[in-house]
């Protein structure tokens, strides 16, 4: 019976980080400096699509060798929980919520990729998978869109040096927003 409670203690224990570290992901990515400076469109789909670079960022470390899969597919799940409840919230039905959490994760398993490649391919790479899915249909100036560039290779340096044990406790610790001078697209 021990051996059993031992089980669901490590298993609540993940659950609970898994939450910690998506609530941080979140928190993150609502920071007022990416939508005010960096030019990231302050809509539905622009929030969404920072808290899928911030997802890439965390689940590039989670899956490294030394990492935990297991609380990457855990803070997944969180996740997509998370979008389903507020897409009932706003009052879209089952069946609209099934096709929307579908597209979701199309979505985010694309820009996983294209953020992967752009990372291994170098900062120009990076740049236009960026600009593609995160400023979509904005006009974003090449120093913001360097900027978030700049502060994707920033957070995954960040977290590359830190302890598996810390995240796998829910800590996680991303970079400051960048400063750069707002300009309007001309």
């Amino acid at each position: 019976m021990l051996l059993l409670f031992g089980w669901l203690k490590k298993k609540d224990r993940k659950q609970t980080a898994a939450f910690e570290l998506y609530t941080a992901m979140v928190t993150q990515a609502r920071q007022p400096d990416f939508y005010a400076k960096l030019g990231v469109p302050d809509t539905i789909e622009g929030r969404f699509d920072l808290i899928l670079v911030h997802a890439f960022v965390l689940f590039r470390r989670l899956k490294t060798d030394d990492g935990d899969r297991d609380l990457a597919q855990h803070i997944f799940d969180v996740m997509f929980a998370d979008l389903d409840q507020n897409m009932r919230e706003m009052g879209i039905g089952d069946v609209g919520i099934l096709k929307r959490i579908r597209k979701m994760s199309e979505s985010y398993h694309g820009r996983i990729v294209a953020y992967e490649e752009g990372v291994q391919s170098g900062a120009a790479e990076l740049a236009a998978a960026l600009d593609r899915n995160l400023f979509a249909d904005t006009d974003v100036t090449d120093e913001q869109l360097m900027a978030m560039v700049g502060y994707v290779n920033d957070a995954l340096a960040s977290l590359d040096k830190q302890a598996i044990l810390e995240l796998q406790n829910g800590a996680v610790h991303f970079p400051d927003v960048p400063a750069v001078a707002v300009t309007a697209p001309q």
